[in-house]
């Protein structure tokens, strides 16, 4: 029994990491794949939302640096035009401007948590969520999100 159950675990775990891929599409078009591992090893945050829960996750601005997003004194100029677009598995989307990304800019947070009140996010949250600090709504709280695509507007 046992071994039934290793060769059932050794063959769910490549459909475990796929699942906990995550989509990164910089402003050229250029997409990058980040593993569960890569995100895992991203500054990470923590943000409790209003009298809720505690979310856990890597800095929004350290996954979008993956395709050369600007942070820090490179906001500036035309880089105020980017905007950030973030998918759900359910094709659910949310959008936030590059500046609300930077804690530097706007002294809040957005995380893309892997985690809430110390577990790992259920099936139908996960693999990410987007929590953005201060935001008083969930209504761009993206569950299941998947990926993550900078845009310009003109």
């Amino acid at each position: 029994m046992k071994i039934v159950l290793a060769a059932l675990a050794l063959t769910l775990a490549p459909g475990l990491a796929a699942a906990q891929a995550f989509t990164v599409v910089g402003l050229d078009g250029r997409e990058k794949t980040l593993s569960a591992a890569e995100m895992a090893d991203m500054p990470r945050a923590s943000i409790k939302l209003a009298g809720r829960r505690t979310y856990e996750g890597p800095l929004l601005s350290y996954v979008l640096r993956e395709v050369g997003a600007p942070a820090g004194a490179r906001l500036h100029g035309p880089a105020m035009r980017t905007y950030v677009v973030v998918r759900a598995k359910d094709d659910f989307a949310a959008v936030l401007s590059l500046a609300e990304t930077d804690k530097d800019f706007t002294g809040r947070q957005a995380i893309l948590a892997d985690r809430v009140d110390g577990q790992p996010l259920s099936e139908r949250d996960g693999p990410y969520r987007l929590v953005v600090d201060g935001d008083l709504k969930g209504a761009r709280s993206v569950w299941g999100a998947t990926r993550v695509e900078l845009k310009r507007a003109e």
